[in-house]
């Protein structure tokens, strides 16, 4: 195991492997390093491929602390400096896309990232609004939180069935549930608040840089719709849409999904 202890007082698990141009790889709520296996596996031949496992997830640090998108980008701030990472990709999934499109807009003065994609994103919003009326509504989403708070595993049991589309991955869904209840429960519900309540619909005309958003076509735990929205807003983007995936597309699709990597990353 690789571990790197921050200025920020967090020591992070994280994998690094390969040569060249470097990509991040950023995973979602509860979620760990793992879920990038297969990219890391196709990719590593021409690309620096590092993974991590954000505070509170997997082997790293579990502190009781906010778990906001600023704390954690503060982390993966200080991780970028010490390994001196230049022209650096992030790929992020599900919520980690929230903290990737925030640390673009907001952490990024040095620019070291050069290029951002987001997969099954749960960003600019995770909740729907007057005016976009589509995601998850608030009362659905302060159930789920209070459901997270007393029964844990169970909430995270369910969305791990939510995560497919394809009915044949059983053992994949079982694997990635395994890995998730390392995830206290402190961190799954400061982590679920901040997902909740954080509103980046105001940082999308500030992303100037190339920007990849992959969505899978039936995911059923972030509204596609979304990522529609930030497509028609970001200037440099491009959407893909992966045809048999539900939220899980880099399991669903790992061809697929290593395919659009390696080709957004080599224009």
């Amino acid at each position: 195991m690789s571990f790197i202890d921050l200025e920020t007082g967090i020591r992070l698990h994280y994998r690094d492997t390969g040569s060249g141009k470097p990509i991040l790889f950023v995973p979602g709520l509860a979620a760990t390093l793992d879920s990038w296996n297969y990219q890391v596996a196709a990719l590593h031949d021409r690309f620096r491929c590092l993974s991590v496992d954000l505070r509170g997830h997997g082997d790293s640090d579990k502190p009781c602390s906010e778990y906001s998108f600023d704390e954690i980008c503060t982390d993966l701030q200080a991780m970028i400096k010490l390994l001196d990472l230049q022209d650096l990709t992030l790929v992020c999934w599900s919520a980690g896309a929230g903290v990737g499109l925030n640390y673009v807009t907001g952490f990024n003065n040095d620019c070291r990232v050069s290029s951002l994609v987001m997969v099954g994103p749960a960003t600019p919003r995770f909740l729907c609004t007057q005016t976009e009326p589509f995601g998850t509504d608030p009362e659905t989403a302060l159930a789920t939180l209070e459901a997270m708070r007393v029964a844990l595993p169970e909430v995270l049991t369910a969305f791990a069935e939510a995560n497919f589309h394809r009915s044949d991955m059983k053992a994949t869904a079982n694997w990635f549930l395994s890995l998730w209840l390392k995830t206290p429960v402190h961190v799954a519900c400061q982590f679920f608040k901040s997902l909740m309540y954080e509103d980046l619909r105001d940082r999308l005309h500030k992303v100037k840089l190339p920007t990849l958003i992959c969505h899978g076509r039936h995911d059923q735990v972030c509204d596609p719709r979304w990522s529609e929205y930030m497509a028609t807003r970001i200037e440099d983007s491009s959407l893909v849409w992966f045809e048999n995936s539900g939220h899980a597309l880099m399991v669903e699709e790992p061809d697929k999904l290593s395919y659009e990597l390696a080709t957004f990353l080599e224009k």
